[in-house]
């Protein structure tokens, strides 16, 4: 049973320590710290450096710099197939790991049944 001040948003709770795995603009996380009041609980990765991430979403570094005020660990440049063995997630362990429907590029509609087996292909 959730206790005094425990928030929930459907399969999440501001309890869980929740892995958020490569979020293009970090407004994901940036939703989810809001919705808890806090982000003390999360992790949020993105695959892009940090001038990467800024070059490729125009929201990117405002939501960086909101995500970070709220307290998560924010990391760049993690990579899905490798994040085991990053220094700071090697012994971590996590309630929830969100991988949100990865980008697969500019070769199609994301919802198309190519380009889900293209993006399923990558993370074998």
């Amino acid at each position: 049973m959730a206790g005094k001040g425990v928030r929930w948003l459907h399969h999440y709770s501001s309890v869980h320590s929740i892995l958020i795995v490569g979020d293009g603009d970090f407004s994901f996380s940036l939703s989810l710290a809001a919705a808890f009041g806090s982000g003390y609980n999360l992790v949020a990765t993105s695959l892009d450096s940090f001038e990467a991430l800024i070059g490729k979403y125009s929201e990117a570094e405002a939501n960086v710099r909101e995500l970070k005020r709220m307290g998560p660990k924010v990391l760049h440049g993690i990579n899905a197939k490798s994040m085991q063995r990053h220094s700071y997630l090697v012994m971590r362990r996590f309630h929830r790991i969100v991988f949100n429907f990865p980008h697969a590029g500019f070769v199609g509609k994301e919802y198309e049944l190519h380009m889900v087996k293209y993006v399923y292909s990558l993370s074998m």
